[in-house]
């Protein structure tokens, strides 16, 4: 915080800045000036939370000077001083915007009380402007969440009677009315082999909203002109766009055309987008919308960075009277019957040979896609049953459906679909004196890193196995569960230190990874029916 002293008599600022206690103030810079000349030069350099300026002096006034900073630096509050206690200056200084005025000459006190006031001022404005913005935050959240549900609420078929529909619009600041000609757009976001959290993808979809306001409509405003949702379900942005602001459909697809490009270069992504003709929004918007939805998947499906409009689509469509059906898909030996017999070289070749059709033009749709991940989980399904075991013990399927939302390419499926073949192959396959020598595996790294975060995790990773998987196995092999055994071999290796050593029970807590000891004590009490140190003693 820096304060500005301003008088033409010397003495007086040599008295405000040598005699205050600035620094005890929180003031972290004191600068003074001769005249009012002097202080605005000074004034338009560094920032001023406080000026106290003489009412009198030459050339410019201190009033004129309260006047220029009121309009020039607003922040700034003025304190002036005059040795003519006159009350019309006093009252000129607080109608100009003063924060107050004293009359020379000044007692250190006198000032003191005076900035003590002023700063509780700039306090509660502080205060003021943080909540102001805290509420508009608040404010511009709530719209953005309350306009994406109605625009969901609306291509999922709800209905609003014309009234009830303007008001909604008008209260959340949409630039369309009911009977407004609008273009509906989906947009997909590509992000190739890459694999993405759910939350990566909501910060590309944030991202790409932002460019398209710019560039759609050539600025970024508060609250935003471009009305969106996310459609989780199918992975699309759809954008509701009315005509007038886009210049028709034309210049829609211009803009499209710099999005696209846009995306490339920053994003490091392409996006495929589906255009559909104008309709009146009130009466044609879910129809547009299932209509589009059809057509992305029949006519872009896998492919990339691809823009068509309604009629684009229709057109790629046109003379097409079924989709041609997957024929390597179910071509004997089909996988089933490849992972039944135990031959796996060829299950992974086979797995090649259907995605390798499925790559091709007449294939690159969302229905033969889905068909494929379907067909893999009724074939995993099957093995996992004739193994006596459930699809969601031995692929963790909680974990699949979260994953399922990224296989929409041949790369996906293949990335996804290949350590699962890997995994049947060990599951259904390891001979016994193999297992035997991964359970001795897994008691080595366990006695070895007793003193560690010894999870099933990094128990996994050690002997390459899924820890689904690793659990399993080794209760099927031990008759016991893994995490079980941890805790006995802790327990067991606890029980060898109290006796034949002298280490206190917290270092031996630690020495068997418990870093809290009351928990340790707990632990051996349950598996010994006594204290650390009753069984020392006994």
């Amino acid at each position: 915080m820096n304060v500005l002293l301003v008088d033409d008599e010397e003495y007086v600022l040599d008295y405000l800045e040598t005699e205050l206690p600035w620094a005890s103030l929180g003031i972290r810079n004191v600068y003074r000036a001769s005249s009012a000349k002097e202080a605005l030069d000074i004034a338009g350099k560094v920032p001023f939370a406080i000026m106290i300026t003489d009412i009198r002096m030459p050339e410019t006034d201190g009033l004129e000077l309260l006047s220029t900073f009121q309009r020039e630096y607003p922040a700034t509050k003025v304190v002036l001083l005059s040795g003519y206690s006159d009350f019309s200056y006093a009252v000129n200084a607080l109608k100009l915007g003063a924060a107050d005025y004293l009359l020379k000459p000044v007692t250190v006190d006198e000032v003191l009380l005076c900035l003590k006031k002023v700063f509780v001022k700039i306090e509660d404005e502080t205060r003021l402007k943080e909540n102001l913005a805290t509420a508009s935050d608040v404010l511009k959240l709530g719209i953005t969440r309350m306009r994406e549900h109605l625009l969901l609420d609306l291509l999922l078929g709800k209905k609003y009677s014309p009234e009830e529909l303007k008001r909604h619009l008008k209260a959340l600041h949409l630039p369309l009315t009911p009977d407004s000609a609008c273009i509906l757009a989906l947009i997909r976001i590509e992000t190739g082999t890459e694999k993405i959290t759910r939350e990566d993808h909501e910060l590309l979809c944030y991202a790409l909203l932002n460019m398209s306001e710019e560039i759609i409509f050539e600025q970024i405003q508060e609250i935003s002109s471009l009305w969106s949702c996310k459609d989780h379900d199918h992975r699309f942005i759809v954008a509701l766009i009315p005509v007038d602001s886009t210049h028709g459909v034309q210049g829609l697809v211009q803009r499209i055309a710099k999005l696209q490009e846009a995306v490339r270069t920053y994003l490091k992504r392409t996006v495929s987008i589906v255009i559909t003709e104008p309709f009146v929004f009130q009466h044609e918007l879910q129809r547009q919308y299932m209509q589009a939805l059809n057509l992305f998947w029949r006519s872009i499906g896998t492919r990339t960075d691809v823009v068509l409009s309604m009629k684009e689509a229709e057109n790629e469509l046109a003379g097409e009277q079924t989709s041609k059906p997957l024929t390597r898909l179910h071509q004997s030996p089909t996988m089933q019957q490849l992972m039944d017999s135990g031959r796996w070289e060829e299950v992974a070749s086979k797995l090649d040979h259907i995605l390798e059709e499925l790559n091709m033009p007449d294939y690159r749709t969302q229905q033969h896609l889905m068909e494929v991940v379907y067909y893999l989980l009724s074939s995993f399904s099957y093995i996992a049953h004739k193994q006596g075991d459930s699809l969601a013990e031995m692929v963790n399927i909680p974990s699949l459906q979260r994953e399922s939302f990224y296989l929409q390419s041949t790369d996906a499926i293949r990335e996804w679909a290949l350590p699962l073949i890997e995994q049947f192959k060990r599951s259904l396959y390891d001979v016994s004196p193999n297992r035997n020598h991964i359970i001795r595996q897994i008691h080595e790294y366990i006695e070895r890193h007793l003193h560690e975060d010894v999870s099933l995790t990094r128990v996994g990773e050690h002997v390459y196995l899924h820890p689904v998987y690793l659990s399993r196995l080794y209760k099927k092999e031990t008759g016991e569960s893994l995490s079980s055994y941890i805790t006995r071999a802790r327990m067991e290796k606890a029980a060898q230190l109290l006796t034949s050593t002298n280490m206190k029970v917290a270092d031996i807590s630690r020495e068997v990874g418990y870093q809290k000891t009351q928990y340790f004590i707990h632990v051996f009490k349950e598996h010994y029916d006594c204290t650390p140190q009753n069984f020392r003693n006994r």
